[in-house]
């Protein structure tokens, strides 16, 4: 992969290609404003917004959509299943917001999601779908328009239909999550699958699934039909990922992993940003699965989280991260 062509390009043309993916409740304000601070490359996504919510003018729905100037590049993503609120919402983001690209979610499996046509949903009517990227292609002011989706819902090849169709209808770019629509996390992600459809298809592909490793993005990044990655639960609590992935896939020297003092410093920023953005109690709630991925791996790692799981103050959580931090053993079970 080549390296990146310059700050100017569209957000889908830039070497090399690499994304924070949209995760609810994970890819937040907070989060987002701490991975572009360690990386200035990587493509950032909101957390998926419901069109009928940005509609109804909710300042709670409006929040999530939401960015700072300093996160971009950066993609928001919507979901619903009518055409009209659709049409809407894109026009209202277009011209609120201005992000980089507006992305329509296709991928979400919650089954209160999919059972009315959303999400992983509108996979199960292609001209559908096509119908949807047309209308936000038409209603974006030329802002590119792009579709997250997995491979299908019953079968694996659907995925190369679907995403043919919505890039015939104007999607510019396509991110695959290489599972069906009922598989769980413990199913491994098929990244033949996802290099299949890539290959079948013009735009620009970027596969997402089971990415924890520099590795397994450099893996991934070699396999024909697919120009880039995206990182999800792999990037939880270890912004350093999406830093170190863009330097390989650049072909630069690669920072060495974080040390524990390094992890418990970002973790304490982030926790910070959270409360900030969120209050104290919803911030350091929310932070506690975060936080488990910060400090895993050491021998002192769970008895933290148990102590963790019992505050729900900013200072007491912060005092236990920055007790692990000073004591216990300093290198990790594994890498």
């Amino acid at each position: 992969m080549q390296k990146l062509n310059g700050k100017n390009n569209p957000w889908f043309e830039r070497r090399p290609l690499v994304a924070l993916a949209p995760m609810e409740a994970i890819t937040d304000n907070a989060y987002r404003t701490l991975v572009r601070r360690i990386s200035s490359n990587v493509i950032l996504y909101t957390e998926f917004v419901p069109c009928k919510g940005l509609l109804r003018a909710g300042d709670r729905v409006w929040k999530i959509a939401e960015f700072d100037d300093s996160q971009r590049p950066i993609i928001v993503q919507v979901y619903d299943n009518d055409l009209e609120a659709i049409r809407d919402a894109t026009s209202q983001v277009a011209k609120k917001l201005r992000p980089e690209g507006i992305d329509l979610n296709m991928g979400c499996p919650v089954r209160k999601v999919v059972a009315r046509g959303a999400g992983c949903g509108m996979m199960a009517d292609p001209d559908n779908a096509a119908d949807a990227i047309k209308i936000m292609v038409d209603s974006s002011d030329g802002i590119p328009v792009s579709a997250k989706m997995r491979l299908g819902i019953t079968n694996k090849n659907e995925v190369i239909e679907v995403a043919q169709k919505v890039v015939e209808a104007g999607a510019v770019q396509v991110s695959i999550h290489g599972r069906l629509k009922a598989e769980r996390p413990r199913i491994r992600a098929d990244w033949d699958a996802i290099s299949a459809a890539g290959s079948a298809i013009t735009a620009t592909v970027m596969g997402n699934g089971d990415i924890w490793s520099v590795e397994d993005a450099n893996e991934m990044a070699a396999m024909e039909g697919i120009d880039g990655v995206m990182i999800g639960r792999g990037a939880i609590g270890n912004p350093w990922l999406l830093h170190r992935t863009c330097q390989a896939l650049a072909g630069e020297t690669v920072d060495p992993p974080p040390d524990k003092k390094e992890r418990i410093r970002i973790a304490l920023e982030h926790l910070e940003l959270n409360v900030i953005d969120k209050g104290e109690r919803r911030g350091v709630l929310e932070m506690r699965k975060v936080i488990r991925n910060y400090i895993k791996g050491y021998h002192d790692s769970r008895r933290t989280w148990m102590k963790i799981i019992t505050v729900v103050t900013h200072s007491e959580t912060a005092n236990i991260l920055e007790d692990f931090a000073e004591n216990g053993d300093d290198m990790p079970l594994h890498e």
